[in-house]
């Protein structure tokens, strides 16, 4: 359709200019003494109309050709760049496929273009770590410092393959030198967490977890295993200072310190200091929010606190918890110390009725040894042999014994 509008266009001016000229009669004078030039204005026109266009080609041609070296010169940048850009991709695809030479050697053909030259330098530099080469490799990441806009990539590139080669010294430097610059990535501070945990700078790595935590980037239960392993080696670390062991604990927040395998590594690590009451404080608001039975039996094992005020705590959980084998074990304990020997015996076969463990059956035939009936101190101690055994054996299909008789 518009094709066909601008043909009747073209038509409609070439038919009114060819009837301006037709009724044209007026004539143009070129006097240059002694010479006269009489023509008709149409051709004088005409005339000038070709004279222009034939000296604007002559001009645009002239320009043309000035510049055609330039266009040579771009033409052949341009070829670069589209080689080097090619290159890079290939050496990309290279390094996924396993190709670790290729992507070395396209890499470095992608060096030729120096917008490319820091991505390709980190290309080169994996391709050369994974075939073993830690000379070419470094020199890569030497060479990716010429490029401002890779230098976060070239220190995210340096601790990924520091951690690989099992250094995080190296790693940790080149984290904090990132981080020193203002860019903290989720990705950097999973690559700081595991080099403090290589390192064993628990203090540091309980802090870059706390960072990941806030930021939800990884898995609660993984950041409860990490912050576990992390608080039990600063607590191991600093038993025997309490002024430490105070700061250590003031730094946690609630729900950390009422953590089960936190509070009972506090605990302990207060307890071997010599402050057994700040170890029953941490021990009680633990097990006043969940019951769990290593805490229990940190509990029980606190010799320097009165035991009937433990045992009046414990009965306190039974009543909230119900009976659980657990709270009847740590009871059973604590009655064989203070020598209550008939309510140790009766928690102790509670405890056994509601879940057989070797622990209870040795704890309570030692409470029989202690009565005097050596018999049933025996009986209890094979079964204990036994579970023991089917438990190291991994049968868990005949797991519960036949229950023993109380003896009369």
């Amino acid at each position: 359709m518009r094709s066909i509008i601008w043909t009747l266009l073209l038509v409609t001016f070439a038919v009114g200019l060819a009837m301006l000229l037709k009724v044209n009669q007026g004539n143009v004078a070129i006097v240059w003494p002694p010479y006269r030039i009489d023509v008709s204005i149409n051709l004088a026109l005409l005339v000038i109309l070709g004279t222009f266009l034939v000296v604007h080609l002559l001009l645009v041609g002239l320009a043309t050709a000035l510049r055609l070296p330039e266009r040579v010169r771009e033409y052949r940048v341009r070829r670069e760049r589209d080689e080097a850009a090619f290159a890079l991709r290939d050496s990309v695809l290279a390094l996924f496929e396993g190709r670790f030479g290729r992507a070395e050697r396209l890499a470095q053909n992608a060096r030729q273009d120096p917008s490319f030259s820091g991505p390709a330098a980190l290309i080169a530099a994996r391709a050369a770590h994974r075939l073993r080469e830690p000379e070419r490799r470094d020199k890569w990441l030497d060479a990716a410092d010429t490029e401002p806009t890779a230098l976060h990539a070239q220190l995210v590139t340096r601790a990924e393959l520091a951690m690989e080669d099992r250094d995080p010294a190296a790693a940790i430097d080149a984290v904090r030198d990132l981080h020193g610059r203002g860019a903290r990535h989720i990705h950097s501070l999973r690559i700081a967490l595991r080099a403090y945990e290589a390192s064993e700078d628990w203090d540091q790595m309980l802090a870059t977890l706390r960072q990941l935590e806030k930021r939800d980037a990884l898995h609660p239960s993984a950041v409860r295993g990490l912050k576990t392993r992390a608080c039990r080696a600063l607590f191991a670390r600093r038993t025997g200072e309490p002024v430490r062991l105070k700061e250590l604990l003031s730094s946690l927040r609630g729900d950390e310190r009422t953590q089960p395998e936190i509070a009972e590594a506090a605990a302990l690590a207060f307890a071997r200091t010599g402050d057994p009451a700040q170890a029953q404080r941490l021990l009680e608001a633990a097990l006043d929010q969940q019951i769990a039975p290593r805490l229990l039996q940190a509990y029980a094992g606190l010799d320097e606190v009165s035991l009937r005020d433990r045992i009046a705590r414990v009965e306190q959980w039974r009543e909230r918890y119900g009976e659980e084998p657990s709270l009847l074990l740590a009871l059973g304990r604590l009655c064989a110390a203070q020598a209550l020997w008939g309510k140790a015996e009766e928690y102790l076969l509670h405890s056994l009725r509601l879940d057989p463990q070797p622990e209870a059956h040795v704890m309570l035939a030692d409470t029989y040894e202690a009565m005097g009936r050596p018999d049933a101190a025996g009986e209890h101690f094979e079964a204990a042999a036994r579970l023991a055994v089917q438990g190291s054996l991994g049968d868990t299909t005949n797991r519960r014994p036949k229950a023993l008789p109380a003896p009369a």
